[in-house]
């Protein structure tokens, strides 16, 4: 067990979106069209490192999470995506880096959540928090007919309730939906238009509440950790 470095941590913070976005592309239609060739592989690089190096700039108890959480979205990806088929692919196949990315995503989450500034003003934040994601499931709903997000949020207004409106789930939500914006755009991976083959229920691309399922993962990942932290002596 080692303490983190906080050089690393403020470089995270702040490679996160551009590099996210960079490594979508890499993998991505447009890349693929224009290059002539997958940049699948250089994308498994890139996450798997950055992944590495996120390590050293986490508390153990993050880092011992952040290593749960891969396995654990592996499982999850080859359940949503291989077997309920709610999003597919490029290569119809789930690719070596998103587990790692799920990783690297939930760190993130956390050490966002742990700004001074987010932590100083967090009373402040919830309302814009609350406001803004209403916002945008009313729109995916009202104006793209988005019935799944209905679902979706749902499950996310359960998740803040039982976890008392925590501004770590808002800050989830928004980064996975950032994540989703980007990934789609770039044509590596798309949504179901009618998921689990129902007429009734419609999914744009992405469904705006997507983070919801992303968020269930989150709490699964934590009981697992609180649960193992006394048999492998990782303090909180």
């Amino acid at each position: 067990m080692f303490e983190p470095l906080n050089g690393i941590r403020r470089f995270i913070l702040i490679s996160f979106l551009p590099l996210t976005a960079m490594v979508l592309a890499i993998d991505s239609r447009q890349f693929v069209a224009s290059q002539g060739l997958n940049g699948q592989p250089l994308a498994n690089v890139f996450i798997i490192s950055y992944f590495l190096l996120l390590l050293f700039g986490l508390r153990p108890e993050q880092r011992l999470m952040a290593l749960i959480f891969v396995p654990f979205a592996a499982i999850g990806e080859c359940i949503f995506s291989l077997l309920f088929h709610l999003y597919i692919y490029r290569l119809e196949m789930v690719p070596l880096y998103v587990p790692f990315g799920h990783g690297v995503l939930f760190s993130m989450g956390l050490l966002v959540a742990e700004l001074s500034f987010i932590d100083k003003h967090e009373e402040q934040l919830k309302p814009v928090f609350i406001l803004s994601l209403w916002l945008l499931f009313g729109g995916a709903i009202l104006f793209l007919h988005d019935s799944l997000s209905i679902i979706f949020g749902l499950v996310f207004l359960w998740v803040l309730r039982r976890k008392g409106y925590q501004t770590l789930y808002f800050i989830m939500g928004f980064l996975v939906l950032y994540v989703e914006l980007v990934g789609t755009y770039w044509g590596c991976w798309s949504w179901t238009f009618h998921p689990f083959g129902q007429s009734w229920l419609h999914a744009t691309n992405p469904p705006v509440g997507a983070f919801a399922c992303y968020v269930l993962a989150d709490l699964g990942v934590m009981k697992i950790t609180r649960d193992w932290k006394p048999k492998i002596g990782v303090r909180f």
